[in-house]
C-alpha cells in the first residue's frame, strides 16, 4: 500500500507540472504514447489495388441479324444448348415471338437478346443462334453455344515462380463455361499480388467450335517500391515537421511475399519504425502476415521542462481476404490480433505510467464503381474491435475513481466515401467518418478530430474523443493531368469521455474551410491546404499565445 500511495501522489505531480507552464484557461493536454503511436497509425500505400483490362475476345463469331423477306408462322420456340441458365428463363426473353408470323431477321434478333443476356452476366463468348433445320408445326429452334474454356497457355514475367503464377488459375477448368468474372478475379488477385505489374487475359478461337483459348500474360514488377515524404503533419508536442520513408520489398521468395519497411523522425525527436512481412496463402487471395513496430518520443516546447518522454511498442498479426474482386465491387475482410505496450515517464519530477492493450480487429472495407451522375466510386470502411487494457498498480488506483478505462472494451469505426465525377475536369468528394465505444477508452483507443486528415483548420491532436464523427466535402478541379485546385469544408464533434467523470465540458465541436492545391512532376506529389476556422474557437491544443489561423498544410512525396 506505501508503494501505491507513493506513485499515485507522484503521478498527481505529473498533472500539476504538466499544466504549470500555463494559465487555467489555457492548459493544452499533453501526448502520450499512445496518442502518439495512434498518430502513426497510417501507412503509405504501395499495394494500391490494380485495374487490369476487361478480358479481350478475340475472333467474336456473333452475327447481326438477317434480312430476309421469308415470314415464319411460329407457334413454339424451342431453346437447346444451354446449362447456365434455365430453359423457361431464357424462353421468357423472346416469349413475344410466339404467334403471328415472324421474318428471319426478327428471330434473329430474339437470338440476339439471349446472347446479350448471357454477355451481360459475363459469359462473353457465349452465341445464341439459329441452326439450320426443318420447321415443322411452327416450332423454332434457337441454338446456345455457352462457350467452353480450351487449352490455357501464360506468358510470365514477373517475379514470381511458374507453379505460383499457375496456382492462380488452376480453378480455370479444360471444359468450363467461359464466365469473365471468374477469369477477371483469377488476373486481378494476380495483379495485386507484389512481384506482379500487371496481368490481362486474352480468348481465342479454340480448335473445336464452341471453345476459346484462354492466354494470361503476367507482368513484371519492380523487385522494389519506395516512398519518401516530407511534411508539417506532426504534433506541435513531438515534433510538426517529419521525414519518412518507406521501402517494400517485391516477392523475395517469388512465391509473392512482401517485406516492409518504414521509418519516421521529427524534429523533436519523435523516431517511429515498423517491419511488417506478408505472404499469400493459396492462390483465393488469403494474405498472411505479422508486423512490429516501435515509437519512441520525447515532449518539446512547453512541456520541456518536465522532461517528458515514453514509448509504444506494437506486434500484431493479421489475415485478408477478398470476399468481392472485380472490374466494378470489391469487397475484402481483415482480422488483426494485436498488443501494445505504453510506457510514459517524466524526470522532472521522476515516474513512470505502464499501459497494455490488447486487441482483436474484425474489418470489412469495399468499393463499387458505377454510372450515377456521370460515374464515380462509393467506398465503404468498417471495424468492430474488442480490446482490454491493463495498467500498472498506481495508474490503476488513479483510474478507477476518475475514467475508468481498465478492463474490457469495444468500439466501432466506419469510414464512408463518394468520389462524384461532376464534369470532365471537375469531382465532389464527400467523406464521413467516426467512432462509437462501449465506455471511457485509453488514449490510443481515442477518436481524432484535428490535423492535415481532419478538421484541417485546427492542429493534430486537436479534439479527441471516445466516441465522435467527422465530415469533409471536398470539391476538385483538374487544371491539368497534373494539376489539381481544391475547396473543401471539414466539420466535426466528439464526446471526450463516453461517460463524463468531471464537470468539466465533454464535448467539442469543430469545423473549417480553405481551399488547396496538388501537383505531380514525374515521381513526386505535392499536396497544399489553407484552412481557416469557422466553428470551435482557438485551438485547444496550443498555447493561447499562437493563434495560428490561417493554417498551412504541406506534403511532399515521392514514389519510386
Amino acid at each position: 500500500m506505501k508503494f501505491t500511495h507513493h506513485k499515485c501522489v507522484t503521478l498527481s505531480l505529473i498533472t500539476l507540472a504538466f499544466l504549470s507552464s500555463f494559465s487555467a484557461q489555457s492548459a493544452p493536454a499533453a501526448p502520450d504514447a499512445g496518442q502518439t503511436s495512434r498518430e502513426l497509425q497510417k501507412q503509405p500505400n504501395l499495394n494500391t489495388p490494380k485495374s487490369v483490362a476487361p478480358v479481350r475476345v478475340e475472333g467474336d463469331t456473333a452475327k447481326g441479324a438477317v434480312e430476309d423477306g421469308l415470314r415464319i408462322a411460329i407457334k413454339a420456340i424451342r431453346i437447346s444448348g444451354n446449362s447456365v441458365f434455365a430453359t423457361d428463363v431464357l424462353e421468357s426473353l423472346v416469349v413475344d415471338l410466339i404467334r403471328g408470323e415472324r421474318s428471319l431477321a426478327e428471330l434473329d434478333a430474339g437470338a440476339a437478346r439471349i446472347t446479350a443476356y448471357y454477355r451481360e452476366r459475363g459469359y462473353v463468348v457465349a452465341r445464341a443462334y439459329l441452326p439450320a433445320q426443318d420447321i415443322k408445326d411452327g416450332a423454332v429452334e434457337i441454338r446456345v453455344l455457352e462457350g467452353q474454356i480450351g487449352d490455357q497457355s501464360i506468358n510470365n514475367g514477373s517475379r514470381l515462380s511458374e507453379g505460383q503464377v499457375n496456382k492462380y488459375t488452376k480453378d480455370i477448368k479444360h471444359g468450363d463455361a467461359v464466365q469473365s468474372g471468374r477469369i477477371d478475379r483469377a488476373v486481378l488477385l494476380l495483379s495485386d499480388t507484389p512481384g506482379v505489374g500487371g496481368a490481362r487475359a486474352t480468348l481465342q478461337p479454340g480448335a473445336s467450335v464452341g471453345t476459346s483459348d484462354l492466354l494470361i500474360e503476367v507482368d513484371p514488377a519492380a523487385p522494389y517500391a519506395a516512398n519518401i515524404e516530407a511534411d508539417n503533419y506532426g504534433n506541435r508536442y513531438t515534433g510538426e515537421y517529419r521525414l519518412g520513408a518507406t521501402l517494400a520489398l517485391n516477392s523475395p521468395l517469388k512465391i509473392g511475399d512482401q517485406l516492409t519497411v518504414r521509418a519516421l523522425a521529427s524534429n523533436e525527436n519523435l523516431i517511429y519504425g515498423r517491419l511488417a512481412y506478408q505472404l499469400p496463402v493459396g492462390s483465393s487471395g488469403l494474405r498472411l502476415g505479422g508486423a512490429y513496430s516501435e515509437t519512441h518520443y520525447e515532449l518539446a516546447k512547453e512541456f520541456a521542462s518536465i522532461k517528458a518522454h515514453g514509448s509504444a511498442r506494437s506486434a500484431s498479426l493479421f489475415t485478408t481476404y477478398p470476399f468481392v474482386r472485380s472490374q466494378t465491387s470489391n469487397l475484402y475482410g481483415t482480422l488483426t490480433g494485436e498488443y501494445k505496450d505504453l510506457l510514459d515517464k517524466t524526470d522532472v519530477p521522476v515516474s513512470s505510467v505502464d499501459k497494455q492493450v490488447r486487441l482483436i480487429n474484425f474489418g470489412m472495407a469495399g468499393s463499387h464503381r458505377d454510372v450515377l451522375g456521370g460515374a464515380g466510386i462509393t467506398s465503404v470502411d468498417t471495424a468492430l474491435i474488442f480490446g482490454h487494457l491493463n495498467m500498472d498498480v498506481a495508474s490503476l488506483a488513479i483510474d478507477a475513481t476518475t475514467a475508468r478505462s481498465e478492463g474490457g472494451f469495444a468500439r466501432f469505426t466506419y469510414n464512408l466515401n463518394r468520389l462524384q465525377r461532376v464534369t470532365a475536369a471537375d469531382s465532389l468528394s464527400i467523406t464521413v467518418s467516426g467512432q462509437q465505444a462501449s465506455k471511457n477508452l485509453n488514449s490510443s483507443e481515442k477518436f481524432t478530430l484535428g490535423g492535415a486528415n481532419g478538421v484541417r483548420a485546427y492542429p493534430q491532436g486537436e479534439g479527441n474523443g471516445d466516441d465522435g464523427w467527422l465530415a469533409n466535402l471536398e470539391l476538385r478541379h483538374n487544371f491539368l493531368d497534373n494539376l489539381q485546385a481544391i475547396a473543401f469544408y471539414d466539420a466535426g464533434g466528439v464526446n471526450i469521455n463516453h461517460t463524463a467523470y468531471s464537470t468539466a465540458t465533454n464535448t467539442r465541436n469543430i469545423a473549417g474551410a480553405g481551399v488547396g492545391l496538388n501537383a505531380q512532376y514525374k515521381l513526386f506529389q505535392l499536396k497544399t491546404s489553407i484552412s481557416w476556422r469557422t466553428h470551435g474557437g482557438q485551438a485547444q491544443t496550443e498555447p493561447t499565445t499562437m493563434d495560428r489561423s490561417p493554417r498551412l498544410w504541406v506534403q511532399l512525396n515521392g514514389t519510386f
